[in-house]
């Protein structure tokens, strides 16, 4: 019960938050949420990626790396150099952990820091770069509210089935306690939640949406099993504590991350 009373607090605060970011500063203020999460996910990310047999600089260069990167790419006009930027990351990266061997263990902990930094940083900058992007298209924060919406309105689903329904376990290595049952509650919530949404982009066509709310419940179940498989990976029961009740900001949006890119190809591409 605490437990649940947290997560209702933390909810509850969360959307004010979202709100007076909304009404005082419409897409920059979205953006500035961005960016604070784009901050305190890349410290998480650090923590879940990088044990404590890696060399100390390791974490603190990727956040430096994450926000030097998101800063750039979220940005409208250097969009376009968002790939471009990766692979000289990636170059960086490579030459750092080559030019700095005597500080690892052994050369396969190289390759797992090299590799390990390119999930990391298209984790922690791309993907949120995308929710930056769809702001700026047609009907951005429309779009950007209609992710949450379908994202947010899987876990409700996937909870209720899962409480009342759940018997079959869908993958239990990595997360024990979801179900088929639950999953299948989820991406229906989500392809509901996304047909209402059509009503505040009437513009765009109705196809579009049941395809966003599927896709996209389907895609924030598979973020959310993807932050279990880290956690697991690295023995902690949550990426953080900022959020009691929800524990990080990687575990609560997860799954937003994920679905992220599919939204913002349909703001660019169906938005009118």
């Amino acid at each position: 019960m605490k437990n649940l009373s947290s997560r209702i607090i933390s909810a509850f605060i969360a959307l004010v938050v979202l709100f007076c970011a909304i009404y005082f500063g419409r897409e920059n203020g979205v953006y500035v949420l961005i960016f604070l999460v784009v901050f305190r996910g890349s410290f998480e990310a650090a923590r879940l990626f990088f044990d404590t047999t890696y060399p100390k600089f390791v974490k603190g260069l990727f956040v430096f790396l994450s926000m030097v990167i998101f800063s750039i790419i979220a940005q409208e006009a250097f969009r376009s150099l968002a790939g471009l930027a990766l692979i000289f990351t990636f170059v960086l990266i490579t030459s750092v952990g080559i030019l700095l061997h005597k500080k690892f263990k052994d050369p396969d902990q190289i390759l797992t820091f090299i590799a390990k930094y390119g999930v990391g940083l298209v984790y922690t900058c791309l993907l949120p770069a995308t929710v930056a992007w769809t702001l700026q298209t047609n009907n951005g924060l429309e779009w950007f509210l209609c992710l949450l919406t379908v994202v947010f309105a899987g876990d409700i689903g996937a909870y209720i089935f899962g409480v009342t329904m759940g018997k079959t376990k869908i993958a239990p290595l990595l997360s024990p306690n979801k179900s088929l049952q639950g999953a299948i509650g989820g991406l229906l919530f989500s392809t509901i939640a996304a047909m209402v949404f059509s009503l505040a982009l009437p513009n765009t066509p109705f196809y579009v949406f049941p395809i966003c709310g599927f896709f996209g419940g389907l895609f924030g179940q598979i973020g959310d099993f993807f932050e279990s498989t880290l956690k697991r990976v690295s023995g902690v029961k949550d990426s953080g504590s900022i959020m009691p009740g929800h524990g990080g900001v990687l575990d609560r949006l997860d799954g937003v991350l994920l679905s992220a890119p599919l939204f913002f190809v349909a703001a660019t591409y169906f938005s009118l």
